[in-house]
C-alpha cells in the first residue's frame, strides 16, 4: 500500500510539473506574440505641400528582429456621416527593409484627384514577405490637416458653444467638391478684415445693432460676391435682427418650449417642441422655406441668406435624442447645403449651374473615351470568320462531300476545317495587339513650368489576371483617377495597386474580367517644355474671334484650341515654330450653342458626332485635346484667354512591356 501511495504521489507530482511546464510554454508564446505586435512602432503625419498630391510622412521603428516586407497605406473614405464607407480600392505599397533597432522615414504621395473626400481613416499596415500582418495602426482624418477647407466665421457671444458647426470633421459638398469646414472666431473688430477669406458667416446670439453702417455695407458686398450668411434667432431674435433691417425679416413672437407652434412650422429634422422658436415675418415675400431645417432662404447677389427661427447656440445644447432620423452633424450639413444652394456659386439641385462641376464631369467622360477611336479591337472581321466557319463545317461541308461522294472522309474534313479556321482567326487577330497591357495616355502641361505636370491613363489587359506596369523615370506619384472607379472591396482586397521600389513607381489592377478598363493619373517632375505659346486676339462679332496664334515650342500641334471669355474655338494644324492667322486656319469646331461650359459642348456636339458618323481617324487625338480643354475649364476662370495644343507621339509614360499610345497637351494662360 505504501509503495502504491508513493507511486501515486510521483505520478501526481509529474502531472503537476507537466501542467506547469505547459503553462510556462503557453505564457512564453503569449509573451512572444505580444512582443511581436509591439516590435514595430508606426507614426504618420502630413507634410505641407502645394503640389497636386497629399504627402504622408511615415516613420517606422523596429524594436524587434530584422524585418523585410511591405508598408501599405490605404484610405477608407467617409461617404456617410458618422460611419465609414467601403474600404479603399487602392493600396499604396512601399517595399522596405528594416534591420533590428533601426528607424526609417519616408513619404507616400497620394494624388488629390484620387480622393473624393479627406475625412476618412488612413490605415498603415506592415506586411511581411508572406503577406502576414506584422503591425497596423489607424489615423482618423489624417489628410484633413492639408486639405483645402471652407472657412466659416462665427459672430457670437457664445462661440465656444457653436464649435460643433464644423460637423465634427465631416465634409460639405460645395462647388462640385467635398470640403472640411474650418471655424474662425469673429468679433466687431476683425469682422470686415476677415470677410474675404470666408465662405460662410454665421451670426447667432449676438446684438447686431453694435455693427457700424460701414460694416453692414461690407457684409452686403461680401454677399453680392458669393458669400453665404446664416442667422440663428430663437429667443435672441430681437437682438440678432436689430442691426440687419435690409434683410426684410422681422419677428412677431417668441414661442417658448412646449408651446403649440406646429401650425407655423412644417416637418423638421429636430423636435422643435424643445426649442424656443421665433415667428419670422418675410415682409416682401422674397424668402422660401427650406425642407426639414426650417430656414427661410433666398439668393443675394451671387451669395445667399438663410434665417433660422431657432438659435444654433440653443440647438447645440440639445442631445442626440432631439434629432429626428439625423445626427447633429447631418442636420448642420443640411442647413449649410440647403441655404448655400441658393447662391450662384454653389452646385446643388440645379437652381444654378456650376462651371467646375460640369467641367470635372466632362473631364472624366473624356478620360473614359480615350482609346475608343483605335481600330485595334474591332472584332467585326473575326465574327464573320467564325460565322462562316460554323456554316461551313456543318451543312455546307457535308453537302460538298456528299456531292463528291466522299462522305466517309467527313471525320477527317471536320478537324482539317477546324484547323484552317483557327489559323484564320489567329492571322486576323494578330493585328489587334491583345497581347500584354494596352495604355492610352495624355499628359497636360502648362508652359510656364509653375504647375504640376500630370498624365492621365486609360488601361486594360486582355487577360483576367493581376497586372502592373512601371512608370517612366521622374514620376513622383500615381493613383486611381477619382470618379472613374466604383468597385467595392472587402477590407483586405484592393483593386488598384501603387507600388514603390527604390525610386520607381509601379501601377496596376486586379481585374474581375478580361479587357476591364481602369483609369490612373500620375505626376511627374521634370524640366518644363522649351518655348512659349502666345496669341493676339480680338473679338469678331458676337461669336467669333480674329488674330494670330504663335507656337513657339518644338512640338507640332495636330489640333489647337482657344478659350476666350469662356468661349471655345478649335482649329487644325499648327507646326512647331509657326504662327498662323486665324482667317487662314482650318476651324473644326466653335462653341456658339450657348453652353456655359465649352468642354461639354465640344464633347456632345463634336466628339459624339464624329463617333456617330464613324469618322475615327482623329477621334483619339481630339479626345486627348478634350482632356486638356476640360482641365482648363476646371480652373474656374471665366475671363481667361488660353491656348492649348495637342501633340501626337508624346513621351511615353510607361517604361515597361505594354502597348502605349501617348498624347501631350501644352497650354498657356494669358
Amino acid at each position: 500500500m505504501g509503495n502504491r501511495n508513493k507511486r501515486n504521489r510521483k505520478v501526481f507530482k509529474a502531472l503537476i510539473l507537466g501542467i506547469l511546464f505547459c503553462i510556462l510554454c503557453l505564457g512564453s508564446v503569449s509573451v512572444t506574440v505580444r512582443a511581436g505586435e509591439g516590435a514595430c512602432i508606426i507614426d504618420a503625419e502630413m507634410l505641407p505641400s502645394d503640389k497636386s498630391a497629399y504627402e504622408v510622412q511615415l516613420t517606422v521603428e523596429n524594436q524587434g528582429q530584422d524585418w523585410e516586407g511591405t508598408v501599405r497605406l490605404t484610405i477608407a473614405e467617409n461617404y456617410y456621416s458618422g460611419s465609414y464607407g467601403s474600404a479603399s480600392t487602392c493600396a499604396y505599397d512601399t517595399l522596405l527593409s528594416l534591420p533590428s533597432g533601426s528607424t526609417k522615414q519616408f513619404v507616400v504621395k497620394v494624388p488629390k484627384d484620387s480622393m473624393k473626400r479627406t475625412d476618412g481613416m488612413v490605415k498603415i499596415t506592415l506586411l511581411d514577405k508572406n503577406g502576414e500582418i506584422t503591425a497596423q495602426k489607424e489615423f482618423n482624418r489624417l489628410l484633413q490637416a492639408q486639405a483645402k477647407a471652407l472657412s466659416m466665421g462665427i459672430l457670437s457671444d457664445e462661440y465656444s458653444s457653436l464649435t460643433y458647426l464644423d460637423m465634427g470633421g465631416n465634409e460639405l459638398y460645395y462647388k462640385g467638391n467635398n470640403y472640411p469646414v474650418k471655424l474662425v472666431e469673429l468679433n466687431q473688430d476683425n469682422l470686415t478684415s476677415t470677410l474675404d477669406a470666408l465662405s460662410f458667416l454665421v451670426i447667432d446670439n449676438y446684438n447686431t445693432s453694435v455693427l457700424s453702417a460701414q460694416t453692414i455695407e461690407r457684409m452686403e458686398q461680401w454677399l453680392d460676391n458669393g458669400g453665404v450668411l446664416i442667422i440663428g434667432t430663437g429667443s435672441d431674435a430681437r437682438d440678432v435682427l436689430s442691426g440687419l433691417p435690409d434683410l426684410d425679416i422681422q419677428y412677431s413672437k417668441i414661442y417658448d418650449q412646449e408651446e403649440d407652434k406646429y401650425d407655423s412650422y412644417g416637418y423638421t429634422y429636430v423636435d422643435i417642441s424643445q426649442l424656443p422658436m421665433a415667428e419670422l415675418v418675410d415682409k416682401n415675400n422674397k424668402y422660401e422655406e427650406t425642407y426639414g431645417v426650417l430656414a427661410l432662404a433666398c439668393p443675394w447677389g451671387d451669395g445667399a441668406v438663410g434665417v433660422l427661427p431657432y438659435s444654433l447656440y440653443e440647438l447645440g445644447d440639445m442631445d442626440a435624442s432631439y434629432y429626428v432620423g439625423y445626427s447633429q452633424e447631418e442636420f448642420i450639413e443640411n442647413i449649410l447645403w440647403q441655404v448655400s444652394d441658393y447662391s450662384a456659386s454653389h452646385y446643388g439641385s440645379g437652381r444654378y449651374s456650376n462651371n467646375y462641376s460640369d467641367a470635372r464631369y466632362t473631364f472624366n467622360r473624356f478620360c473614359r473615351l480615350l482609346g475608343n477611336g483605335s481600330n485595334r479591337l474591332q472584332f467585326g472581321g473575326l465574327k464573320i470568320i467564325v460565322i462562316l466557319y460554323v456554316i461551313f463545317v456543318g451543312p455546307v461541308l457535308y453537302l460538298i462531300l456528299r456531292f463528291a461522294k466522299k462522305r466517309d472522309l467527313y471525320w477527317i474534313a471536320v478537324p482539317a476545317a477546324t484547323l484552317v479556321g483557327v489559323l484564320l482567326v489567329y492571322v486576323a487577330g494578330r493585328g489587334f495587339e491583345v497581347k500584354g497591357t494596352n495604355v492610352f495616355s495624355t499628359t497636360v502641361e502648362e508652359l510656364s513650368g509653375k504647375g504640376n505636370v500630370q498624365t492621365y491613363l486609360r488601361c486594360y489587359d486582355a487577360g483576367h489576371k493581376e497586372w502592373d506596369l512601371r512608370l517612366a523615370e521622374g514620376y513622383e506619384y500615381a493613383g486611381p483617377l477619382e470618379e472613374n472607379y466604383y468597385r467595392s472591396n472587402d477590407e483586405e482586397t484592393y483593386y488598384h495597386h501603387i507600388k514603390k521600389e527604390g525610386d520607381r513607381l509601379f501601377f496596376g489592377v486586379d481585374p474581375s474580367t478580361g479587357f476591364e478598363d481602369c483609369y490612373f493619373l500620375a505626376g511627374i517632375s521634370r524640366e518644363p517644355e522649351e518655348g512659349i505659346i502666345s496669341c493676339d486676339l480680338q473679338a469678331d462679332g458676337q461669336y467669333d474671334i480674329k488674330g494670330t496664334v504663335t507656337n513657339g515650342t518644338m512640338r507640332d500641334f495636330k489640333y489647337f484650341a482657344l478659350i476666350v471669355n469662356g468661349n471655345l474655338f478649335v482649329y487644325k494644324d499648327l507646326p512647331a515654330g509657326a504662327d498662323i492667322n486665324l482667317k487662314r486656319a482650318e476651324k473644326v469646331f466653335d462653341d456658339n450653342t450657348g453652353y456655359y461650359n465649352g468642354a461639354e459642348s465640344y464633347f456632345y456636339n463634336f466628339i459624339s458626332d464624329i463617333q456617330r458618323r464613324d469618322k475615327k481617324k482623329d477621334v483619339d487625338v481630339l479626345t486627348a485635346l478634350g482632356i486638356g480643354i476640360s482641365y482648363l475649364y476646371t480652373l474656374e476662370d471665366p475671363d481667361m484667354t488660353a491656348v492649348i495644343g495637342v501633340c501626337e507621339d508624346w513621351d511615353k509614360a510607361v517604361d515597361d512591356n505594354c502597348n502605349e499610345v501617348s498624347y501631350g497637351c501644352l497650354y498657356a494662360v494669358q
